[in-house]
């Protein structure tokens, strides 16, 4: 979680304008992207072709529906797509408080843009998937955060929820079928080492073992 913070605060810096800073200005958008990425665990695409009609804030538990993705039409640009990924990935899900006061904030204070999109570029237009990546790519960059990618940020919400509740809530919160991808792919887990406890215990303090070794523990089970 320290780790986050880190992140988050370097993304902030990041965007903030500097003196003779190259390239395009950052919209000030990427430290929210994160954010609501690590409050759902969706995909890029996903967050960025939500609305504020997607949204229920209202709620006592405040959801948001993941209903649609970005993508790129050769001829047409970049579109909101009216479905997700996978069937599995239509989802509604409901959202921690800090992902709720960030989006309360950007609701009182984003303009509004023909698409009723949450994240909107200066142009009012879908933001582009790749444009985001981009910019994360910069800013990582520049922070020395190269060990962290969108991916990762799926990777911690599933591993979460994995050691919190289980990995069918980590699937469904992903928009996975089955927990057999969320397992293989998104939650991490320790290695399981061969047991070495005899061998080691020729480090203990002592010349002599203080109880019966697993190998003597089986002869006589044996007998």
């Amino acid at each position: 979680m320290k780790q986050l913070n880190v992140v988050r605060e370097a993304i902030r810096r990041w965007q903030q304008p500097a003196p003779g800073k190259s390239g395009p200005r950052p919209t000030g958008d990427l430290a929210d992207i994160v954010d609501l990425m690590l409050a759902t665990g969706a995909r890029i695409g996903e967050i960025l072709a939500l609305r504020w009609e997607d949204l229920d804030l209202a709620a006592e538990r405040p959801t948001l529906t993941i209903c649609g993705t970005i993508v790129y039409l050769k001829g047409k640009g970049f579109f909101r797509q009216e479905w997700t990924k996978t069937d599995a990935g239509f989802r509604t899900v409901v959202l921690p408080r800090f992902a709720v006061g960030m989006l309360m904030d950007r609701k009182l204070n984003a303009p509004d843009n023909p698409h009723d999109a949450i994240f909107a570029s200066r142009r009012g237009t879908w933001l582009s998937p790749q444009n985001v990546r981009r910019q994360w790519r910069q800013a990582r960059a520049d922070a020395g955060l190269e060990w962290v990618t969108p991916h990762t940020f799926r990777k911690t919400v599933a591993t979460l929820i994995d050691k919190e509740a289980d990995a069918k809530s980590a699937a469904a919160q992903l928009g996975h079928a089955t927990e057999q991808v969320t397992n293989k792919h998104y939650i991490v887990k320790p290695a399981l080492a061969p047991d070495s406890s005899d061998i080691l215990e020729q480090l203990g303090a002592g010349p002599e073992t203080t109880g019966p070794t697993h190998q003597d523990r089986g002869k006589r089970r044996a007998k």
